[in-house]
């Protein structure tokens, strides 16, 4: 499908997703598995998500997480069911596209480098299991603070997303679970315009869920 003008989203935290005229999309960002038991990526309320989906996927601009986040926030926004969008974030965020990300953390002192690559898993919103690795070191621009005796670096850090760990019968049963919870308590409730997840599966146990629980 090939977008016949500009198409954008704006999300719960005011981030504005583009998806330009021209861009190409196919579905192809939400795994096939899936359309089995949720429809194509054309059919249903969710069809506009799945256009900024893609296109996050495809420019990478943003983290991979937060781009499947954003999926989730603008089904709700399509009035897509909580149980059903949620079943489709787990659905991309555990078996959707994943990328690397380049992180330049500058003026951290000579010998700190555990540092600088803890400051690029916080900057860049990795999530657990993430792995910082340093690309580049080079002087900081600026002269060192008065009175230290230590030079200032900034570094460039590739921060790698950590290996899918699900297997499909695995995601089977996360998907019963958010099913069964979903459809039989009331899920969240809307204020301001952004969902409280006071009860039912919450994205955080989306993104947490291991096998054999």
């Amino acid at each position: 499908m090939r977008l016949l003008a500009s198409f954008a989203y704006i999300d719960p935290t005011g981030q504005k997703w583009e998806a330009p005229k021209d861009s190409v999309v196919d579905g192809a960002s939400i795994p096939q598995f899936a359309w089995s038991f949720i429809g194509g990526p054309f059919e249903g309320n969710y069809r506009e998500a799945s256009v900024i989906h893609d296109v996050g996927c495809d420019q990478k601009v943003r983290p991979w997480n937060i781009v499947h986040e954003a999926f989730y926030w603008a089904m709700r926004a399509s009035q897509v069911e909580s149980w059903r969008a949620k079943v489709m974030y787990a659905a991309v965020y555990h078996f959707g596209p994943r990328w690397e990300r380049i992180v330049v953390v500058t003026n951290v002192p000579q010998g700190q480098s555990l540092i600088a690559r803890q400051k690029a898993l916080v900057m860049s919103g990795a999530p657990e299991g993430s792995v910082a690795e340093i690309v580049n070191v080079r002087p900081h621009r600026q002269s060192s603070p008065p009175n230290s005796n230590q030079q200032q670096l900034d570094f460039e850090i590739r921060v790698i997303p950590p290996k899918p760990r699900l297997t499909v019968a695995d995601f089977q049963k996360l998907r019963e679970r958010i099913e069964l919870v979903e459809r039989t308590e009331s899920g969240g409730r809307t204020a301001r315009g952004i969902e409280l997840e006071s009860s039912g599966v919450s994205l955080a146990d989306i993104r947490a869920y291991k096998p054999g629980q």
